[in-house]
């Protein structure tokens, strides 16, 4: 299995298919992908936090964690 970088666009598809009752992403800071051979078989998206307080330019916050 490989770590991959992709774009939000993926991430949300990716998302949206396996995890339906969450809505799109509208920002993020990045996104990630687990391949298993050459399918993708999860995703993560980090975000910077909701809540004010916790963003102080350190903090991320996954907003969203899907897998097959």
């Amino acid at each position: 299995m490989n770590i991959i970088p992709i774009t939000l666009k993926q991430a949300n598809a990716y998302v949206e298919q396996h995890h339906r009752h969450h809505k799109p992403v509208r920002g993020q800071k990045f996104s990630i992908g687990l391949m298993d051979a050459d399918k993708l078989v999860g995703v993560a998206i980090a975000s910077r936090p909701v809540a004010r307080m916790l963003d102080d330019g350190f903090t991320l916050e996954v907003t969203r964690l899907a897998t097959d």
